[in-house]
């Protein structure tokens, strides 16, 4: 490559750096994440976890497929995230109606430290509402629509 081609690709490297909209939401829900990790910490949970036990708990009896759906998650990613909480006995899995499905449920361990995690879960949410003030309806309302992008992997990326 030639030192005009690479002075071009600097410059393009460049603004993709400072401006990518895929770098700047992964680093800000870094941040964030670990904003709640550090606020849920002192009952052992991580944000992700709370995320998991409060939706089994709004939906019980729910299929993982299900909630797989409704976080927008893959399976395998949720089925990952689910066993620390299953080995802690925080939540239960049984068989569904065919052997392909497995249903969650919520143990009275589980709703236990969901309790116990709430006020710590608010004191986070604050604090995120604190910093964003007057632009907190506007940012749910931009990530609402950040979420119904979806890559379909045989055609182009297309919105919902």
């Amino acid at each position: 490559m030639n030192e005009q081609n690479t002075k071009r690709l600097l410059g393009i490297c460049r603004k993709v750096e400072g401006n990518c909209m895929g770098t700047r939401v992964r680093r800000a829900a870094r941040v964030v994440g670990n904003y709640y990790d550090l606020h849920l910490k002192s009952v052992g949970l991580k944000g992700t976890q709370f995320t998991l036990l409060n939706a089994i708990f709004l939906n019980p009896s729910i299929a993982i497929t299900q909630l797989a759906d409704l976080l927008l998650l893959n399976r395998t990613t949720l089925n990952r995230n689910l066993k620390p909480l299953e080995r802690q006995e925080l939540i239960r899995t049984s068989p569904g109606k065919d052997q392909r499905t497995r249903i969650l449920q919520l143990t009275q361990e589980g709703r236990s430290l969901l309790q116990q995690a709430l006020p710590l879960w608010l004191e986070a949410q604050s604090g995120v509402v604190e910093t964003l003030g007057v632009r907190t309806q506007r940012l749910a309302e931009d990530l609402g629509l950040l979420e119904k992008l979806e890559f379909n992997s045989e055609s182009s990326p297309q919105l919902k």
